[in-house]
């Protein structure tokens, strides 16, 4: 449960109609007395300007205090302590989303935020929202900035340089314990570890089950600006042109592969693994430590021609599973890029961290720093790079997706479902490409990472979390214990463990039937839910990534004579796992 008031609406679900048509202005206008005029409602210039009219009147309509404080009566705007984070159209739908940001005197609510849907005439589809009141705290600091991060430094033992200080806000912060909000300073990204006490026991897995991954400390804390108490911690980690060349070569499958690379000088023969209509580049860190932070060894890899050979299996592979993962965004589910804005899609093969493993070995494979990195194992007496699981790098990325649009915290139920979406688009992703029939489930491996865990094992199981003792259901999910906090110890919250969970009831959702033939198919199962990820609210619970997938499935199926089937099936397949 959220310690937020949480708060939606979809058309469909208006008087019991089951419509999906976006509501007017004019019905908000006739049924509120004292509403605008229909005229001045119909003219909307913005997106914004029509999404904080339709929050204005909904939440006018809420009983609830805590959301009635939102639109504050006695000012002229529309819900003036919200404002805008972002803008995204959502191709698959039709529709375009105003994402939200809650504030109160101007200083940001931790976790608070509306996400507001609308049809291209700027009509409302759905709301999705955690807002709040914020009552009973001081909103102006007692300590400052330095003195939360000299906090934080006696917290965790470690030294942390000034300038960590800078990028140090306010934030009013709800406690869900004690229901208690309380004023503090969130500080991204501190090079500093959190504690752990000398009871609390290892989680069975870390990153993909492959290690603690070999990045520096990167935590947000959040520090009470009054009294200095350590509220809140989580991790801020899970991002005339060339000439263009079909390049051929052989991966870590000792497949021969087919893939855009470019010339390197118009006229030569010599190629590079750059791909400027998707905006892929893949580098070789030739075993570079990446505690040096070693810079992007410019140019991408290259080859006397278009045809690699075994020149580097590694950078064949990642450059291959990139394009996979950039075209199955790009063509299925509508989105340019990781950022959705083309943004460059960097890899790094060949990547060491002596602090985690003796090189040249690292077995681990990341997203960090918005790009890919690449570990490397001996087998056969020969270094294989990670790069060749297309699976764990269909998830990597799908965390730079989550980044850069609902943006779940990572920690506890939360960074559960972070991880979680990440796996969906990994099984799904990874079976687009290699089973037998990519749209017949029943042909499909289920496994993640398989032969990357102990015992030659996957990391997960999605069809079976409880083969490798995972929960699959709400009756078995792991909780911190009471007063515990988030850390590397517990996994964030055990956010691998729950996480398949939500996992179980997507497998449901992909095999489900009805007389003989399955309910969805692929494509609507890898829409429902990255759309009903980029809906979430960054503190959403597993609840809500249901009711997001069911308000998606409103607008999707809704020219289908059997949608009420469909939502029901969604139901069920969640309800099996206890999410309800």
């Amino acid at each position: 449960m959220s310690a937020l008031e949480t708060f939606r609406y979809h058309v469909a679900d208006e008087a019991g109609t089951g419509d999906v048509e976006g509501r007017s202005p004019e019905s908000f206008g006739a049924e509120v007395p004292g509403g605008p005029d229909p005229a001045t409602a119909l003219s909307f210039t913005s997106d914004e300007a029509a999404a904080r009219y339709y929050l204005d009147e909904l939440l006018r309509q809420d009983e609830r205090p805590a959301l009635r404080s939102v639109v504050e009566p006695e000012l002229p705007e529309r819900v003036p302590g919200l404002v805008v984070e972002g803008e995204q159209d959502l191709r698959p739908l039709g529709t375009r989303q105003v994402r939200f940001a809650q504030t109160h005197r101007t200083i940001p609510v931790f976790g608070a935020s509306a996400v507001v849907e609308l049809t291209s005439a700027r009509d409302l589809v759905s709301v999705n929202a955690q807002l709040d009141a914020v009552t009973g705290v001081d909103a102006v600091e007692s300590l400052t900035r330095a003195d939360a991060v000299r906090r934080v430094e006696e917290y965790t033992g470690t030294t942390i340089a000034a300038e960590a200080a800078v990028a140090g806000r306010l934030t009013f912060y709800k406690d869900e314990e004690a229901q208690a909000w309380h004023l503090a300073w969130l500080l991204p990204g501190l090079p500093a570890a959190p504690p752990v006490s000398a009871d609390e026991t290892p989680g069975e897995r870390s990153g993909h089950g492959l290690g603690r991954r070999p990045v520096p400390p990167s935590v947000t804390y959040l520090v009470d600006a009054h009294d200095g108490t350590i509220l809140f911690h989580f991790s801020a980690v899970p991002t005339a042109g060339p000439v263009p060349a079909r390049c051929t070569g052989i991966d870590e499958t000792e497949t021969q592969q087919t893939f855009l690379g470019e010339l390197a000088a118009a006229g030569g023969t010599r190629c590079r693994l750059a791909d400027a209509r998707r905006s892929i580049r893949t580098y070789d860190l030739r075993f570079s430590d990446i505690d040096s932070n070693p810079p992007v060894p410019e140019p991408p890899v290259e080859a006397e021609t278009s045809d690699y050979g075994t020149v580097n299996r590694a950078a064949v592979s990642a450059h291959v599973n990139a394009t996979r993962v950039y075209d199955f965004y790009k063509l299925v589910l509508q989105r340019n890029g990781i950022d959705d804005q083309g943004m460059v899609l960097v890899s790094q093969v060949n990547t060491t961290a002596a602090s985690m493993q003796a090189p040249p070995s690292l077995l681990n494979a990341f997203w960090w720093d918005k790009k890919m990195w690449y570990g490397q194992v001996m087998r056969a007496g020969r270094l294989v790079s990670l790069s060749q699981y297309l699976d764990v790098i269909a998830h990597e990325l799908t965390h730079g997706v989550i980044e850069t649009t609902s943006n779940l915290v990572y920690a506890t139920q939360s960074g559960a479902l972070n991880e979680s979406f990440a796996d969906v688009a990994g099984v799904i992703i990874n079976n687009w490409y290699t089973a037998p029939d990519p749209k017949d489930v029943a042909t499909w491996n289920w496994e993640i990472g398989s032969g990357l865990d102990r015992g030659n094992r996957p990391l997960r199981d999605f069809a079976n979390p409880a083969r490798l003792g995972d929960p699959e259901h709400m009756d078995d999910f792991r909780r911190l214990r009471p007063g515990e906090r988030p850390n590397d110890l517990n996994d964030q919250g055990w956010v691998h463990v729950n996480s398949n969970i939500h996992n179980k009831a997507v497998h449901n959702l992909l095999t489900t039937s009805r007389n003989g033939q399955r309910v969805f198919t692929v494509e609507d199962v890898a829409l429902l839910t990255y759309l009903g990820m980029t809906r979430l609210t960054q503190l959403a619970t597993f609840t809500d990534a249901l009711q997001a997938v069911v308000d998606v499935a409103q607008s999707y199926f809704g020219g289908d004579r059997n949608r009420q089937v469909k939502i029901d099936a969604i139901r069920d397949a969640y309800g099996r796992a206890g999410i309800g």
